[in-house]
């Protein structure tokens, strides 16, 4: 068994399809700019970690020159590249964590919309999961940026309004009704709205 996988999950990129809710306020092109530049910056902060091996899974990969520069990027980077398997985000990650555990000790899923996930916070999730079978990074508009696990229990990630205010408190619920134990770090934030963009130019400018 090897010891830590690090997915990164990432839709890929489209026109009017990524960011739709930064597109209200800064147009699709824009939109569409700024999730390529948060999904390279996330990959640069995952892989300059060096905790494990380090995955960039899309929710589907088209022929076509959009995803390029992150295809390059992976390429550079020595990262492979999946495609999420599953009708909604909790088969999609479901599937990604317990087919990472066949191999790994460790698998931690993190979102491309999560430039706040550092080798810190890398390192934290992974202690943790010395001692929990889950590990949840807890996001400021009631999700999560980061899950990992070491031990998996079918259902999970069933039931669970995705997008919703409560996707954390109903993975938690979950976890303690299938007798999984987890450890939860420190609040942060993703970029998904206009003001969760601004913070983060303030952040990486």
């Amino acid at each position: 068994m090897q010891n830590t996988l690090i997915i990164q999950f990432s839709k890929w990129p489209q026109l009017g399809k990524v960011k739709t809710r930064l597109a209200k306020t800064l147009g699709d092109q824009a939109a569409f700019d700024t999730h390529i530049e948060l999904t390279l910056n996330v990959l640069s902060n995952l892989t300059s970690a060096q905790q494990g091996k380090v995955e960039l899974c899309f929710d589907h990969l088209l022929d076509d020159s959009a995803g390029m520069s992150l295809l390059d990027a992976c390429k550079h980077k020595s990262v492979s590249v999946s495609a999420q398997c599953g009708n909604d985000l909790g088969e999609r990650m479901f599937h990604a964590l317990s087919t990472g555990l066949k191999t790994f000790e460790k698998v931690i899923i993190v979102g491309s919309d999560c430039p706040t996930v550092d080798k810190t916070y890398l390192v934290n999730a992974i202690n943790a999961l010395d001692s929990n079978n889950l590990v949840l990074g807890p996001a400021e508009d009631g999700g999560y940026v980061l899950i990992g696990a070491n031990k998996l229990k079918p259902a999970l990630l069933d039931n669970i309004k995705w997008g919703g205010g409560n996707v954390l408190r109903s993975t938690v619920s979950n976890a303690e009704s299938l007798c999984l134990s987890y450890a939860l770090l420190d609040t942060t934030w993703d970029v998904d709205e206009y003001d969760d963009y601004l913070r983060w130019q303030g952040v990486s400018k």
